[in-house]
């Protein structure tokens, strides 16, 4: 398996983006797409957004957010930036360009040394290796935030969602990284241990674990409900049994007919998202 290639790539490259419009009733128009960034020591792509009234004279929290697959030219963070602007909410938000769901092969920003070097990985598999695949977007994702705390001043611990096939790289995180988490957010999606190795698991029943709030969002009409109910299920009590409490943790299921008319099937449930993160920083300044 060649990785090698994956790391000390970074070369820095901005690609403005055309204005871009929301398609969910849960968000905003959305506002134009920020340019395309690269990590300074890993060749993870990224989008950021500040917040109207960023400044160097504070730190900000930050929210990390991958769309559920590649190529959807900065649709999501424009969405999440123009909810957070909707609101006046002071979160930094980073896109990052994950690998974890799909061929590298059609990826243009990862063409050459990154994407032969996992698409070599995966031909030494049964035809997708999920470790080096988790490795790239741990490693880039990590590197991504120790930009965003040196050049925007983020805080040192983030909140971090996945949506669909992105809720992969929130658990990567929530299992594998929890000393680095505010808050994670699983909104309609399932756990199969990618990247994870159950059996040397850090900071095991540790306040790493204990403080970090979890939440599960999905909606009643979601194709993939009983399945990502029930995979949530089991989720949770394995997250019990590593030392996450479950006071810490809540699920909530966008109803048909809701009061705020959000689309009850496969959504990403920015709004919520937002909330919840508002939540914890209202909770952690009492």
């Amino acid at each position: 398996m060649n990785r090698l290639l994956l790391a000390g790539l970074a070369v820095p490259l901005l690609v403005p983006l055309a204005v871009l419009h929301a398609a969910d009733g849960d968000s905003p128009q959305a506002t134009a797409a920020p340019p395309v960034r690269t990590a300074t020591t890993h060749p993870m792509k990224y989008f950021i957004s500040l917040p109207k009234d960023w400044s160097a004279g504070r730190t900000w929290p930050v929210l990390v957010a991958p769309s559920a697959h590649y190529g959807d030219k900065g649709k999501n963070i424009a969405m999440f930036a123009a909810e957070r602007d909707k609101r006046k909410a002071s979160f930094i938000i980073v896109a990052p360009f994950v690998i974890n769901a799909d061929r590298v092969a059609t990826m243009a920003e990862y063409r050459g040394a990154v994407a032969d070097a996992i698409s070599t990985a995966d031909a030494a598999t049964d035809g997708r290796d999920e470790t080096a695949r988790a490795k790239f977007d741990s490693e880039g994702i990590r590197a991504i935030l120790k930009d965003v705390q040196k050049l925007h001043h983020g805080e040192d611990k983030v909140y971090i969602t996945g949506f669909s096939s992105s809720t992969h790289v929130a658990y990567l995180f929530l299992f594998n990284h929890p000393e680095l988490l505010k808050g994670v957010i699983i909104n309609s999606g399932v756990y199969l241990a990618r990247g994870v190795d159950e059996d040397h698991l850090p900071f095991l029943n540790s306040s790493e674990r204990t403080t970090v709030p979890i939440k599960y969002i999905i909606g009643e009409d979601d194709r993939g409900y009983k399945k990502c109910s029930e995979n949530w299920q089991e989720t949770k009590a394995k997250l019990l049994r590593y030392g996450h409490p479950e006071s810490k943790m809540q699920m909530e299921v966008i109803k048909k007919g809701n009061r705020e008319n959000l689309n009850p099937g496969h959504s990403c449930y920015i709004a919520r998202i937002l909330d919840f993160c508002a939540d914890v920083e209202m909770s952690s300044r009492n």
